[in-house]
């Protein structure tokens, strides 16, 4: 083979390699998300204005920012009377190595309301994706069934033991009239809508009445299985009315 035609190969050989040794690889980070500076116990109204808020960083260069909101009403059918769920897909574009990105949304007005919530997705410029950030909130209208709970108090978590029944004192009540009424327990390191695996109690009754416009909690029995996991878990009580609105109440419990 000619010497010079072998050293050609040889270069060209090195150069591949050495392209492959500079390419990014390295996924970005988004380092902190919040809307109005809270990550957490969002609570916002139709029509209000929200401040959106990331600190993104990257090895080399960002690229773009994806933004999707959605609600997470359970996969439970609704009408929409009394307006659409919020659905919004944005790309924001970002450059450099770290940046903070400040956008301004509006909630809709009408709109459904129930639990929400938001994810972002960054990509670098070279196309590598960062694990995504999802924020929860709620989102009221002024006509979601709301919740008038007596007992147990639940200003700071309630401890039961297991075995024991947990009995509410309250009421649900709705405008127009209530639908669906569905309560969980689970285990606090698992409220992702997505993951069942730590559910530890679940009902679910539709009212198939016109007019039930009030709901007594007193008539659902929750037991605390024998066998339960001692810990932290959440008390969560959804009720949808014929609208289609959510109202959401949740709570700290501790098992012993």
């Amino acid at each position: 083979m000619n010497k010079g035609y072998l050293f050609v190969l040889l270069a060209l050989g090195a150069m591949a390699c050495s392209d492959d040794e500079d390419q990014d690889t390295t996924a970005p980070q988004i380092l902190a998300a919040t809307i109005n500076g809270e990550d957490h116990d969002l609570v916002f109204n139709s029509g209000d204005n929200l401040q959106v808020e990331l600190d993104l960083s990257d090895n080399e260069a960002l690229g773009e920012l994806k933004l999707d909101i959605h609600d997470i009403f359970d996969g439970h059918d609704h009408n929409k009377r009394g307006g659409d769920a919020w659905e919004l897909t944005e790309i924001i574009q970002v450059s450099g190595a770290s940046s903070t990105v400040n956008h301004s949304l509006s909630v809709p007005d009408p709109v459904l309301a129930g639990p929400y919530h938001v994810i972002f997705r960054l990509l670098d410029a070279a196309g590598n994706e960062s694990e995504f950030k999802e924020l929860d909130f709620l989102i009221q209208n002024g006509e979601e069934p709301l919740f008038n709970i007596s007992a147990p108090d639940f200003s700071n978590e309630v401890h039961l033991s297991k075995g024991q029944n947990l009995s509410l004192v309250g009421t649900i009540s709705d405008d127009v009239d209530l639908d669906e009424i569905i309560i969980t327990i689970v285990e606090e390191e698992e409220h992702d809508h997505k993951n069942s695996s730590g559910l530890l109690f679940s009902y679910d009754e539709d009212l198939p009445g016109s007019s039930d416009s009030s709901f007594d909690l007193s008539t659902v029995t929750i037991p605390i299985p024998g066998d339960a996991e001692t810990g932290h878990y959440e008390l969560r009580i959804s009720a949808k009315d014929s609208d289609g609105n959510y109202g959401q109440f949740t709570a700290d419990i501790h098992i012993m």
